[in-house]
């Protein structure tokens, strides 16, 4: 192989155009937007500037091996202290601290004598994290590789048979702890009520290693993957939708894009796995068959006045456990559950000198559930939520822009706009997930969000190394 085309300028096809590129191999990256990032884009709106997708940072040993040492230093990341705050109606808070000494403070004001149950957890959760990660997060098994690690699991046995919640509930008593660190499978399209103990690793690895600011947002992020991806002579092509992928008959790959064609020995496509099996004139096997996540709502708000919020805040319901047996049964919640993104914490650029530049999303069923006209009036109860918070905000909007899931099928590609792909259960985990290649397609692999190992910046980083190790080594 000397050549490769990448399909999608998102994190796991910048990710994969990297590692091709180190091992000497001719890169053309095609994105059919106008600009690299994925679900990772910015927006601009006058003086106001958007992350449109993922800002939490964590797990950044990922994003230091794929960019390398001195790139990864130029991005300065910052670690943030507490890294969020967990809110509830009634005025209760609990911050997520990365300092061990002011987190076992936090669980104590909550449940009294707590600690020692609290290092317990997260040592064995940590331990268990960083064996999944070698055994199952970094490896792209096979159906017979992964039925044996789950026969023989070490220290990973608790997440294997154990729900989320009674994996939580076992350490912790009080429901508000509960709360504040199950909720994290939302970053995930996947309610707590239906994910495996597994995820009890997303709230540990916030707590150890940390939640980090990059000045510039996400999108410094990605601008570092582009530099460096340049730097070893990848090419990028925008404004280039890809229509159809087929196989020459002397083995080669054409994309045709428009009215151009390109050409290469193999194809990485990092865009959403079963649409684009429509580029090959394929569909996915049935037994294949997937059960998509939840997806988000996400409103963008440049305000007129200052919000007094931290960089990362949830906002939870009483009862957030009613909330994700709504959204399990594909309802909108009564009580709307909140994440709020607040950049002018940290970086005072995002917004005019007086201004706020927020990300609000809030969990909601994909397209296969979700009625025509049910965002509306959800809508409302969000502003409701928000100003019971921070006060009036609807009368100093001077930006608004929405995207719910039709935005993310019609905008992004994604199945049945579930922003998140498919469901991360333990039947949709590991050699369950869709594959990254297929037999039927010699030299193509696919990478992202939509195959293995699953979401989130971190994961779809990996699954990028992974396609160009497939393809390097077949």
């Amino acid at each position: 192989m000397k050549s490769a085309l990448v399909v999608g300028a998102g994190f796991a096809g910048l990710s994969a155009a990297l590692h091709l590129a180190r091992a000497g191999i001719s890169v053309r990256v095609l994105e059919a937007a106008d600009r690299p990032g994925g679900r990772a884009q910015a927006w601009s709106s006058g003086a106001y500037r958007f992350d449109l997708g993922p800002t939490l940072v964590v797990m950044t040993d990922v994003l230091e091996e794929a960019l390398g040492a001195r790139r990864f230093a130029e991005l300065e990341l910052m670690r943030l202290e507490p890294g969020y705050e967990v809110r509830w109606r009634d005025g209760e808070r609990f911050a997520m601290h990365s300092d061990i000494a002011l987190l076992l403070a936090e669980f104590e004001r909550f449940e009294p004598g707590v600690s020692a149950r609290a290092l317990d957890y997260f040592a064995r959760v940590h331990g268990a994290y960083r064996d999944a990660r070698r055994q199952v997060l970094e490896r792209d098994h096979t159906l017979l590789s992964f039925a044996a690690l789950l026969a023989r699991p070490g220290r990973m046995r608790p997440w294997i048979a154990g729900s989320l919640r009674r994996f939580t509930e076992r350490s912790f008593h009080r429901p508000r702890l509960v709360d504040a660190l199950t909720f994290q499978s939302l970053y995930l399209g996947t309610s707590p009520l239906r994910a495996p103990a597994m995820y009890a690793l997303l709230p540990t690895v916030e707590a150890i290693e940390g939640i980090w600011f990059a000045p510039g947002g996400m999108a410094s992020i990605v601008d570092a993957f582009v530099d460096a991806a340049r730097a070893l002579g990848v090419e990028f092509s925008y404004g280039w939708r890809v229509d159809r992928l087929e196989r020459s008959a002397t083995g080669s790959w054409h994309a045709h894009a428009m009215e151009e064609r390109f050409e290469a020995d193999a194809v990485v496509v990092a865009a959403d796995r079963e649409p684009a099996l429509a580029l090959l004139g394929a569909r996915a096997p049935r037994f294949r068959a997937m059960r998509y996540g939840h997806s988000a709502l996400c409103l963008y708000l440049g305000l007129r006045r200052r919000v007094d919020l931290p960089y990362h805040s949830v906002f939870l319901p009483d009862d957030p456990w009613s909330a994700y047996r709504a959204l399990d049964a594909g309802r909108l919640p009564d009580d709307p559950l909140l994440y709020v993104y607040n950049p002018v914490a940290r970086d005072a650029s995002a917004a005019p000198s007086d201004g706020s530049a927020l990300l609000v999303l809030a969990p909601v069923p994909n397209l296969t559930a979700l009625r025509e006209g049910d965002l509306a009036a959800f809508r409302k109860r969000v502003f409701e939520r928000l100003e019971g918070e921070v006060g009036e905000m609807r009368e100093f909007i001077e930006v608004e822009r929405m995207r719910g899931p039709a935005e993310w099928a019609s905008e992004l590609g994604l199945m049945h706009g579930a922003a998140f792909g498919p469901e991360h259960t333990l039947d949709q985990m590991g050699a369950f997930r869709p594959p990254m290649h297929d037999r039927r397609f010699p030299g193509l692999v696919f990478a992202g969000s939509g195959t293995r190992p699953g979401s989130g910046v971190p994961m779809v980083v990996i699954s990028g190394r992974l396609a160009a190790e497939h393809l390097l080594h077949r």
